[in-house]
């Protein structure tokens, strides 16, 4: 027992100091940034999507919803506005066009930076990009930003279901509805997150490694997300750090908390990078990419 605590403190004080080395705040602040450009125009496709199959305001309704858990309710009825606005001129080109190139620009900005932010974590550089090298990551890119509009397409299916089965528990065993839908819910989060993080883990850098190791590493890092999201709601909601901002606050909550997350996220992709390292993990990069210390 002793020896596991202090393989764990190794691997948590390597970890740590692996994460401070790789300037997290600065590569978080970047992304923060390209994100502002993208959410509106990604949660207006979303909404008209999904609002197809369960009727718009039902959509922006349970978005906010799951916002407001993340950033209080002032600042997820400002994005709600912001869908709004935008898709009362859904029908316009050049509203179209212009969100289009808002999620073009700022989503593939910010897994751009993203995918870097991994291959320096992982200890890989990437060679020296050719015009259609550079093209194809932007089409992965724009292509995981889709692949997540699905996942919240389906994340919204799902709680449609988790309504619709918490009405039948509520009816027939009414004791037990709160704990069911809860457990539930935090049972579907977990396992949509893990997905995501082990996604971005396995596709973003330019490595060879096994699922498994990725779905270790982005299991711990849900974990250590809902902890996360949990001390920062506490924070938001007892802090109140956008307040000075005045109209602007709501903006900034989005930008404090897309930083907050990625700090998370970093942490735990230093964690499995750590993780595999110690347990004599074979990583590799590919055919992309050489390790650092080769090219320097």
């Amino acid at each position: 027992m002793i020896k596991l605590l202090r393989h764990i403190g190794r691997l948590l004080k390597y970890t740590y100091l692996s994460w401070d080395k790789n300037q997290p705040f600065a590569r978080s602040a970047i992304i923060a940034y390209y994100t502002l450009f993208s959410l509106p125009s990604l949660l207006m496709i979303v909404v008209s999507i999904a609002g197809y199959f369960f009727g718009k305001e039902a959509v922006q309704g349970r978005i906010t919803n799951q916002i407001a858990g993340f950033i209080g309710e002032g600042s997820a009825k400002a994005v709600e506005g912001m869908v709004k606005s935008a898709a009362l001129n859904e029908s316009s080109t050049f509203t179209v066009i212009f969100g289009f190139g808002a999620l073009l620009f700022g989503a593939t900005g910010a897994f751009f930076q993203l995918k870097h932010a991994m291959n320096t974590i992982w200890g890989v550089k990437a060679k020296q990009q050719t015009f259609l090298r550079t093209i194809k990551d932007r089409a992965i890119s724009f292509g995981m930003v889709l692949v997540i509009g699905m996942m919240l397409l389906t994340s919204l299916t799902i709680s449609a279901m988790l309504s619709a089965f918490s009405e039948y528990v509520e009816r027939y065993y009414p004791d037990m509805t709160a704990i069911a839908v809860d457990l539930l819910d935090f049972v579907f989060s977990f396992v949509f997150i893990t997905l995501l993080f082990a996604s971005i883990f396995r596709l973003l850098p330019d490595i060879v490694i096994r699922w498994k190791i990725t779905f270790l590493g982005a299991g711990i890092t849900t974990f250590l997300f809902l902890i996360g999201e949990y001390l920062i709601g506490l924070y938001f909601g007892n802090a109140n750090p956008a307040s000075v901002y005045g109209g602007a606050s709501s903006v900034v909550l989005i930008l404090l908390w897309v930083y907050y997350t990625c700090l998370i996220l970093f942490f735990g992709a230093e964690l499995t990078v750590q993780y595999a390292k110690s347990y004599g993990e074979n990583i590799q990069p590919n055919k992309h990419a050489d390790f650092i210390d080769n090219k320097e």
